[in-house]
């Protein structure tokens, strides 16, 4: 009978590390090793191989903190570039709207600018219009007497 630094034995720590499927750490070998001490068990107890088992639970529970955080983790990058997809093509889209706008607001312009000068020429025109038909008139009517 071998065993180990925290007088528990070999075949117990193999069992243990069989269960985890790994081998185990000094800290999980020092807390059996406590746990026996305070419960005053020996290593053919019943409840020391329960014992083994609620320690696998314990190393599996201790997993799920960093496995919630990588997945937290990975969600947060997932949703910061879906975010940035859109607010991308929202300012593509606001670009667009305001090009729109813009071009709309020109052609009003425009048009505007062209009614006035056409009604300054239209009425230009009709003064120039009746300037020389009242020229006309004023030497008909001058010729004529």
């Amino acid at each position: 009978m071998s065993l180990s630094p925290f007088g528990i034995e070999e075949s117990s720590i193999a069992g243990f590390e069989k269960l985890l499927g790994r081998q185990s750490t000094p800290a999980e070998r020092e807390h059996l090793f406590r746990v026996k001490e305070a419960l005053g068990l020996r290593e053919n107890d019943a409840l020391w191989l329960i014992l083994f088992a609620l320690q696998y639970y314990e190393s599996l529970y201790r997993q799920f903190p960093k496995a919630i955080g990588a997945e937290a983790s990975r969600i947060l990058a997932q949703t910061r570039e879906t975010v940035d997809a859109q607010v991308k093509a929202g300012a593509e889209q606001a670009k667009a709207d305001l090009a729109r706008a813009v071009a709309i607001a020109a052609q009003g312009v425009a048009r505007d600018a062209a009614r006035r000068r056409m009604t300054e020429w239209l009425v230009g025109g009709m003064a120039l219009g009746a300037a020389l038909v009242a020229a006309g008139f004023i030497a008909g009517w001058t010729l004529g007497r």
